[in-house]
């Protein structure tokens, strides 16, 4: 193996660990190393819209996820593709999310894809500069993660 495989190897295994240190934030609900998961610029589009910036990111995770009791999001089938200082990842999620309670039932699950696009910083660290998530299937009760309606009247999911 020469260098550049070794590189590549060891790229790839901390972008893995990105990705499960950014689910384990999430359902910590540990803002700080969410935000350290994302560049200061990222973009993330999601079924709902779309956010730019680590503050709009944390932000709107935050709003989702701090009325739950708990959450949690699976990672699985990871495919990541290793560049110079870019890279993309490929992965399936699963994201569980309960609030006890909740007229209907308690449970709403989130299945789907996370395609990222990640870059080596300046800091020799990967983060994530894009991220897109897209729905595969939703099953449960969509009311858990319903939230109160905004000043303006309107709902968010």
């Amino acid at each position: 193996m020469n260098d550049n495989e070794a590189r590549r190897l060891i790229d790839r295994a901390a972008i893995h660990d990105l990705l499960v240190r950014l689910a384990l934030a999430q359902d910590a609900r540990d803002w700080d190393t969410l935000a350290d998961c994302f560049q200061a610029d990222a973009m993330y589009v999601h079924p709902g819209g779309e956010l730019v910036g680590v503050e709009a990111i944390v932000n709107r995770t935050r709003t989702a996820l701090t009325p739950l009791d708990a959450s949690q999001h699976l990672l699985g089938t990871i495919l990541v593709t290793v560049g110079d200082d870019q890279a993309t990842a490929i992965t399936y999620f699963q994201a569980q999310h309960v609030r006890r309670g909740t007229p209907g039932g308690d449970l709403y699950i989130i299945a789907g894809t996370y395609r990222d696009h990640l870059v080596h910083d300046v800091d020799s660290m990967w983060r994530v500069a894009r991220r897109t998530q897209e729905y595969t299937w939703r099953d449960g009760n969509p009311q858990v993660t319903r939230r109160a309606p905004t000043e303006t009247g309107e709902t968010s999911a």
